[in-house]
């Protein structure tokens, strides 16, 4: 005997949970959006809060595995990628060099690193847009994206 599943994945731009599961938002992503990624739960958050705040429409990812996924599958397309990996097992050299891959060449990338990390992430960094290391505020990470994309507030 023979059996056959018929199985259907949809997954919507929105913010993601800390355990994977896509929560449905009103805004399909579109060109001037940012890919927020960060294992940390209140970290994304609050840099989700700050973003939003600043104007920017942003999709809030918990870990970059789950990033490069959506990336991969075309369930995202930033105009700009901010990955923290601080606390994400997978945002090791292999992991961002996958996510710089995957990325069009004008997609920049800002990239925020722990004191342990910098070192071992220190060849990727002439292939990302901007490298911020910890400890640092929120405000220097939309600084950054505000220097690259420029004030959302002010185009529209």
């Amino acid at each position: 005997m023979t059996v056959t599943l018929k199985v259907t994945v949809t997954l919507r731009a929105g913010n993601v949970d800390n355990s994977g599961i896509w929560r449905e938002t009103e805004q399909a992503m579109g060109l001037e959006e940012l890919l927020l990624v960060a294992a940390d739960g209140r970290t994304r958050a609050l840099l989700l809060a700050e973003l939003q705040e600043a104007g920017y429409n942003v999709v809030a990812l918990p870990s970059l595995e789950v990033a490069l996924v959506a990336l991969a599958t075309g369930r995202v397309d930033p105009a700009l990628v901010v990955l923290d990996s601080q606390g994400d097992p997978r945002a090791d050299r292999r992991g961002i060099g996958q996510l710089l891959n995957l990325l069009e060449e004008d997609v920049p990338l800002v990239l925020v690193v722990g004191a342990y990390d910098a070192r071992t992430l220190a060849p990727l960094r002439p292939r990302v847009a901007v490298w911020l290391s910890r400890p640092l505020r929120v405000g220097d990470i939309v600084a950054a994206i505000r220097r690259i994309l420029g004030d959302p507030k002010r185009r529209g």
